[in-house]
């Protein structure tokens, strides 16, 4: 029997196995179980706080499985839960200013690691370490903190980095004038807005040539709606050193080194 069926053009849940699950969930307890550590997970992602986490996940890791499920429905369970938890710090997190895009990229390979993940504690000692790395990036945030003004212009730009961005764009869109932002988020950072937006432009660019080589220097330099291709070269080696032509050519040559390399895990 299908699970999700059509019915009048609506799309719902086949209301038996809707109503089967929920009672073998009942009888379990799981949902229970998840609700009340989702609360300390909160908690000692927002404290920062690793010995809570660890009396939290010791405690849920030895609770029993559940009579009425099998093995294999006890780890998809868990792995259910988990997952959730993974949901719950990545929005903590957020909360908590980390970028959000760092935080779901983060989130998205620790649930493709334990998406295969067969035995129990091995799952919740991954998720033990997976809310050990969201407390770092809280807390890392945390040293950074920025007043409103910085804070929103600073994740604007990181978002829209593709966008021809302009310190008169920026100000408006908060409702003060261009110099005040400035002067503002010099004061804050040690950084000349123009300068921070183009070195986000040019770490974007060194990301661009590593992970996609296939793009031409005109490409990534349209891309990031540079007009004129010099301007995006100068900046380019003003920050990094060297040409996006050697930045390129480095990259592809250690690539084909490491092609034929053999790691010891």
């Amino acid at each position: 029997m299908a699970r999700i069926i059509s019915r009048q053009g609506e799309i719902v849940v086949d209301p038996n196995e809707w109503m089967k699950r929920a009672m073998e969930r009942k009888h379990s307890g799981y949902i229970y179980q998840y609700y009340e550590s989702e609360k300390y997970i909160k908690l000692a992602l927002e404290k920062g706080d690793i010995h809570l986490i660890r009396d939290v996940l010791h405690k849920y890791k030895i609770s029993g499985q559940p009579d009425r499920m099998s093995k294999e429905e006890a780890i998809f369970n868990d792995r259910a839960n988990v997952i959730r938890f993974i949901d719950t710090a990545m929005r903590v997190a957020i909360d908590h200013h980390v970028d959000s895009e760092k935080a779901c990229a983060l989130g998205e390979i620790i649930i493709s690691d334990i998406s295969t993940v067969t035995d129990r504690v091995e799952l919740i000692d991954a998720l033990e370490k997976a809310i050990q790395l969201f407390i770092r990036l809280i807390k890392e945030e945390e040293k950074h903190a920025y007043s409103l003004h910085v804070e929103k212009c600073i994740r604007y730009v990181q978002q829209h980095i593709f966008d021809n961005l302009k310190v008169k764009e920026l100000a408006i869109q908060q409702q003060i004038s261009p110099d005040y932002l400035s002067n503002l988020f010099f004061c804050e950072t040690g950084t000349n807005l123009s300068t921070f937006i183009h070195k986000q432009k040019i770490k974007e660019a060194e990301l661009l040539f590593l992970y996609y080589p296939a793009y031409s220097i005109n490409d990534v330099a349209t891309m990031l709606s540079f007009k004129h291709l010099s301007h995006f070269s100068a900046l380019f080696k003003r920050y990094t050193g060297i040409t996006p032509k050697e930045y390129k050519n480095k990259h592809i040559t250690t690539a084909a080194k490491n092609r034929g390399a053999v790691r010891l895990r």
